[in-house]
């Protein structure tokens, strides 16, 4: 198979430093369970504009060098790129891609066949389009932690593991449909039990 994989919350644990970095730099006491959506506005409060200055400031940082591997995820990458192709899309900026490709470098240097930059994290969660780029890449699966791409992608046709974090909670949206191509997983391990 062809397999996407997300890179923030899905490979790259990025919610503690960022959360740091921004308790820091405003005084606050943040905790991680704290962000129940991917558009830290909703979280920080403010506009999306200055969430996205703020994000910029911490890809700079030094907080975003340190930022671990999320648990299970290289030694699951590594066994299944045994047997299919992996490619990552990521809706990070491309302004940043060789600090990307220094956290692949260091973390997962086997197994990666491409890296697709979007650009996208400056867009609303809703409006984010991984489909296109999965249909473009032909791939079978799309790995993610994003709950509004994993609906989008598994009504569009594509078989979605969605990875269990507290921002992609319904969080009182009972009314949305989980399609039946999206399945939430707790971990690296039960993904690649699932991939078997």
């Amino acid at each position: 198979m062809k397999i996407a994989i997300d890179i923030d919350g899905v490979l790259a644990d990025i919610m503690p430093a960022l959360n740091d970095f921004y308790n820091k730099k405003h005084g606050t006491n943040f905790k991680v369970e704290d962000y129940r959506h991917h558009d830290l506005e909703k979280t920080w409060g403010g506009t999306k504009e200055n969430a996205v200055k703020i994000v910029e400031e911490f890809f700079q940082s030094p907080n975003f060098s340190g930022i671990p591997p999320i648990a299970g995820s290289q030694e699951s990458v590594l066994r299944l790129s045994k047997e299919h192709e992996l490619f990552l899309v990521t809706s990070r900026p491309q302004n940043i891609k060789h600090r990307t490709l220094e956290f692949l470098q260091n973390h997962f240097s086997k197994g990666i066949k491409k890296v697709i930059h979007t650009g996208q994290y400056i867009s609303p969660a809703s409006s984010i389009n991984k489909f296109d780029i999965c249909a473009h890449e032909k791939a079978d699966v799309l790995i993610e932690d994003c709950l509004e791409i994993a609906i989008d992608c598994a009504n569009r046709g594509l078989k979605t593991f969605l990875l269990d974090s507290p921002l992609n909670k319904l969080n009182g949206q009972d009314s949305l449909t989980i399609p039946k191509n999206l399945v939430r997983v707790k971990s690296w391990p039960e993904i690649v039990k699932r991939l078997k």
